[in-house]
């Protein structure tokens, strides 16, 4: 067997993102593009007020990502390290890393942004600052999507416990929110969007096709190569822009 390194999965489907449906390059996606209005008292006989929600459509169009591999027929008939097995492992590794990098560019320029407490550190409130600035709405079933060493800074800070929460916790929350690792997500430093946090449901994800193989054995054949090809077709969105919230570092 190849020795094969590891990367993160694709986030999407843990973080529950929406799948959406559609045919064609683009598909527009309808939402609510205003405000619920409360129910106006109405005295008897008056006239009843009249309301109307606010509709518009996020418009989603597919980008293609590709990947050419190309392999000897001597490598193919005389290797026995598994070498297909590792490369449908690689490829799909890959295509995850495109996704997750996808998902952290469409949350950091279609969310909300945050500033956190420093320019090139991690500072203890952040947490607790960007967590509350989410709406109460979005906040049940919410998670952090960012590095692991921005993680690990966070949970290095010292200082006097806070009375009003549990000390300590599983790793894997942060103020009690999941944490997904991600080394898309920039590092903590001057001017970057280190931590996203928020409800992923409200998020799209419109993928035509997923990932396809085609195996060519003759493009290349006068030079004895066999040339494997994938693409797929995928574009990230955020639906609602106030339930996705990413943390930006002042710049100085």
């Amino acid at each position: 067997n190849i020795v094969a390194k590891r990367d993160t999965i694709m986030l999407a489907d843990k973080l529950g993102v929406a799948r959406i449906p559609g045919t064609g390059i683009t598909t527009n996606v309808p939402i609510d593009n205003g405000t619920a209005n409360v129910f106006v008292a109405t005295t008897e006989a008056n006239t009843v007020d009249r309301d109307a929600p606010a509709i518009g459509q996020a418009a989603m169009t597919l980008v293609y990502y590709t990947k050419k591999l190309q392999l000897s027929y001597q490598l193919i008939n005389g290797e026995d390290s598994k070498l297909l097995a590792f490369i449908e492992n690689y490829v799909g590794r890959a295509a995850a890393l495109t996704h997750n990098a996808l998902l952290v560019t469409a949350c950091t320029t279609g969310g909300t942004s945050v500033t956190l407490g420093a320019a090139a550190a991690a500072t203890a409130g952040d947490p607790q600052t960007v967590a509350y600035s989410l709406k109460g709405e979005y906040a049940e079933g919410s998670q952090w999507v960012m590095k692991r060493a921005t993680d690990g800074a966070y949970r290095k800070l010292t200082g006097n416990a806070f009375q009003y929460a549990p000390t300590g916790g599983a790793v894997d929350t942060l103020w009690n929110y999941p944490v997904n690792w991600s080394d898309s997500v920039a590092a903590i430093g001057a001017g970057n969007k280190s931590v996203i946090f928020g409800n992923f449901n409200f998020v799209g994800l419109y993928e035509s096709p997923t990932i396809t193989f085609l195996r060519d054995p003759y493009g290349a054949a006068g030079t004895g190569q066999v040339n494997l090809f994938y693409h797929f077709g995928a574009i990230y969105k955020v639906l609602v822009a106030e339930a996705v919230l990413y943390g930006t570092h002042p710049t100085a």
